[in-house]
């Protein structure tokens, strides 16, 4: 049995990753700004934008159980709209979610894993961080900014026994969906396209993969004795990471442009 955190546990997939964990009988501790009722999920209240509240709930939880094993930075959130018509409040919100409350998390973490002879930290990203969505350049470019975090946590813990893994899933069906947050478009030469690049988005997501199937994915990483820096989930997916990699940039992005961005408008 591993003592596992989880943040973002109260809804989609950090739910599922819990739930699934939970019943396979590990401890987990759910983090969330609202409590968790959930059988297998001990229910800490804490915003990962906040240092000191992930600090206090870890130290916690380390002396609840005298160890903590796996850290899974979950919790993150999208906004859609143009480059121009986001405020700059609505940026830095995002990235104080999903970047730097991965930086606070591991911050908080790292002393209590050190203390418990290693662990791993799996890090939420997306595909999305390796080929940039346009109307969601944000999201995009914050899950590739993980990505960056991650390579270089990797190798300054590494002498501590702890592993780090970026996890890229594909679309997964969730209420991250209806969560995502739709800036305001004032300027009406983006309007239509970017009403018809949200529209595919959410039908990718709505017939996305089952969040089980990334948290079954999450369950082998933390059964591993190694694990790799990344991974991607979904046969699909891992395709088009590979066409990423391999396609010369500019074609890889004109390629994504072509089904989001809606050149020509209607």
């Amino acid at each position: 049995m591993k003592v596992i955190v989880v943040t973002g546990a109260s809804s989609g997939i950090g739910l599922s990753i819990a739930q699934f964990l939970g019943q396979k009988g590990h401890s987990i501790y759910g983090v969330s700004r609202s409590k968790i009722h959930e059988k297998n999920i001990k229910s800490i209240q804490a915003d990962v934008t906040d240092f000191d509240q992930l600090k206090a709930a870890y130290q916690e939880i380390f002396e609840l159980e005298g160890h903590i094993d796996v850290l899974i930075n979950n919790a993150g959130m999208g906004i859609s709209g143009t480059i121009e018509d986001t405020s700059s409040e609505d940026a830095t919100y995002l990235f104080n979610v999903n970047l730097m409350g991965v930086f606070n998390s591991t911050k908080a973490v790292l002393p209590f894993m050190r203390e418990s002879g290693g662990g791993k930290i799996l890090n939420i990203s997306s595909v999305a961080s390796k080929l940039s969505i346009p109307f969601q350049a944000f999201y995009s470019s914050s899950k590739a900014a993980v990505n960056s975090f991650s390579e270089a946590l990797a190798n300054e813990v590494a002498p501590f026994n702890i592993q780090v893994c970026s996890v890229m899933p594909g679309d997964i069906r969730t209420g991250f969906t209806k969560n995502r947050k739709k800036n305001a478009v004032d300027s009406p030469e983006y309007k239509n396209r970017v009403d018809q690049s949200v529209s595919v988005m959410e039908k990718d997501e709505i017939n996305g993969m089952d969040p089980i199937s990334a948290a079954k994915v999450i369950h082998r990483l933390v059964q591993k004795r190694r694990i790799p820096l990344y991974i991607t989930i979904g046969f699909k997916y891992k395709v088009i990471v590979l066409l990423a990699k391999l396609l010369p940039a500019k074609l890889a992005n004109y390629i994504v442009g072509s089904i989001y961005a809606f050149k020509k408008g209607k």
